[in-house]
């Protein structure tokens, strides 16, 4: 049951919680530059795109009406942006600021409908610019000022409608997580799959290019498409009032009806008792409830062979830690689906052809295996670090370090060998790069437990709900990054080009060569830039078989030598590290 002016209370929070937000945006200079950046950048490309064709739709005769595509293109916009909406809400609003003084306050309605004005605040913040170019752009090119008073109207239905539906969506992917066992024990992985799943229903509709894709046009029965009608009054672009009728009464049955259902599941979420995943229906116990074995259903159904004792336990402590905490690998997204990303995009362009996806999934692949586990040893333990420095031997600790990325070797493999063949590469080729990506995820997981005990990070950050988070340092993973792509792009070179590696490589003495070239008047410097020319025309004269063997060889004897003495200086750093 709301309290008495349970509406008003809702503003005056909703505003303070945006005023809150825009107060941390302000102090962190790095996050603001980032956001004016991205909100900036299609603002100006938009701007530069109305100077060009804004003047030469004015006074014209549009001869153009919105039928299915246009409003499925709208409709498709707006689910995009509320599943975004539902993944914040999920990871960062599933809870309200001070939710122990909120709670025990004001009515959850206060807090649902303070929320999702508190993020509409945002978005529309987000969106601004690009809105009232939009519509000052429309006004404009066909004289309707009309225009200015029904942008903004529907963007603000559209993001209010996407809000409230996202809490819906997040509110109750929180409660599943809180009150179903399997669901809070699997929700890493069935995240994933979800996030898979509609970021491949959205490629299939937005990329005609590909071989399988959807039209939009199929969502343009979708009532929230047809919000788009309203930005044409006034227009002499052809539009239906009924479907613009329907749009906004679609709208706003989203903002009442959802934020009803917003109200009821975030009750049940916040005041709820959430179930304990460690607990299990499977009768009592056969073994006194300190037995490491309970770690080992912990972390089930994976399981941890060969190794035995504390090196077992810091495997499966190392292994349920990222399961409990999926936050702590968001530093693996920013490569990892950044290159896919720009492959993709390559890929639809033409510019490259699907032989790249071999090589390319077998270095990055083989990095994130890698890199997943051991690159903040020190900072991990927290708090227990004195303890595990005292409890367990350095080798133990390194060793139970490595063995969570080895024991995805067969996913690696697996990945690389389909994408190899898929990529049109023959089974010799395929079988080459899936040797080549295990070969770089042994060496990365050996480097990684090094490189972060030189690098670790102690101070947690926020990353959504989670204040205990100790991501790597950018430091740690810029270099592990380093040590792993450079010889592991001329790995997979020498498996699919490896004319192009001798190229490469002859660039150390032709460029250097070249570089001295500018400044050389003559005497020692020229005869040191015209050795460097015969190194790198030494280099480019050599045969391609004894190239690709001798460089290859030396690459792998490298990183084996490489990975065991990173191996051992991280034990011995282990053993000599000293807490102050």
């Amino acid at each position: 049951m709301a309290e008495a002016g349970w509406l008003g209370h809702a503003l005056r929070m909703g505003w303070f919680d945006f005023r809150r937000s825009a107060r941390a945006m302000r102090e962190d200079t790095g996050r603001l530059v980032l956001l004016a950046g991205g909100v900036l950048f299609p603002t100006l490309l938009l701007a530069g795109l109305a100077v060009l064709f804004v003047p030469e739709l004015r006074g014209s005769d549009v001869d153009f009406a919105l039928g299915r595509s246009a409003r499925g293109s709208f409709a498709l916009f707006w689910l995009f942006g509320t599943f975004m909406l539902a993944q914040r809400t999920t990871a960062a609003h599933r809870e309200p600021v001070a939710d122990a003084f909120v709670l025990t306050t004001v009515s959850p309605r206060t807090a649902v409908v303070g929320g999702v004005l508190a993020e509409s605040l945002r978005a529309l913040t987000y969106a601004l610019p690009v809105g009232l170019l939009v519509a000052v752009a429309t006004a404009y090119a066909f004289s309707a000022p009309v225009s200015l008073f029904v942008v903004p109207l529907v963007g603000g239905l559209f993001v209010a409608s996407a809000v409230t539906a996202g809490r819906v969506l997040g509110y109750t992917a929180a409660w599943l997580v809180a009150t179903v066992p399997w669901v809070a024990r699997h929700k890493t992985a069935l995240g994933i799959g979800v996030v898979v799943a509609f970021f491949g229903g959205y490629t299939l509709l937005q990329v005609p290019q590909l071989p399988v894709s959807v039209s939009p046009a199929l969502l343009g029965v979708l009532p929230v498409g047809w919000l788009v009608d309203l930005v044409a009054v006034g227009t002499p672009v052809g539009w239906s009032p009924g479907h613009a009728v329907g749009g906004v009464a679609t709208a706003t049955t989203v903002l009442l009806g959802g934020g009803w259902l917003a109200e009821r599941i975030a009750t049940s979420l916040w005041f709820g008792e959430p179930v304990d995943v460690t607990d299990t229906d499977d009768g009592p116990p056969t073994r006194p409830a300190t037995d490491r074995r309970a770690l080992e259903r912990a972390v089930g159904p994976l399981g941890v062979p060969v190794v035995s004792g504390p090196t077992r336990a810091v495997t499966e402590w190392t292994l349920l830690r990222a399961r409990r905490e999926p936050q702590r690998l968001n530093f693996l997204m920013i490569p990892v689906f950044g290159g896919g990303s720009a492959l993709g995009n390559l890929l639809l362009q033409g510019s490259v052809s699907l032989a790249v996806l071999g090589p390319v999934t077998a270095v990055l692949a083989a990095w994130a295996v890698g890199a997943a586990f051991g690159l903040n040893p020190f900072g991990d333990e927290g708090a227990v670090l004195p303890s595990t420095l005292t409890a367990v031997s350095g080798r133990a600790f390194v060793r139970g370090l490595v063995a969570p990325s080895l024991l995805f070797l067969p996913v690696v493999a697996v990945l690389t060998l389909v994408a190899a063949v898929g990529g049109g590469h023959g089974p010799p080729v395929a079988l080459a790069l899936t040797l080549v990506a295990c070969f770089l995820t042994v060496v990365g997981a050996a480097l990684a437990p090094l490189v972060g005990m030189w690098f670790p990070r102690f101070s947690a950050i926020r990353i959504g709900n989670s204040d205990g988070v100790r991501p790597p340092r950018l430091l740690a993973g810029a270099l592990h990054v380093a040590l792993v792509w450079v010889p592991g792009a001329a790995l997979v070179g020498l498996v699919v080009a490896p004319e192009l590696v001798r190229l490469v490589l002859s660039g150390v003495g032709y460029v250097p060569a070249l570089l001295l070239s500018l400044v050389a008047r003559g005497g020692e410097v020229a005869a040191l830039a015209a050795t460097l020319t015969g190194v790198g025309e030494t280099i480019l004269g050599l045969p391609l078989p004894a190239f690709r063997v001798g460089v290859g060889a030396l690459l792998v004897l490298g990183g084996l030598l490489v990975a065991r003495a990173a191996l051992g200086r991280a034990v011995r750093r282990f053993d000599r590290y000293e807490v102050h």
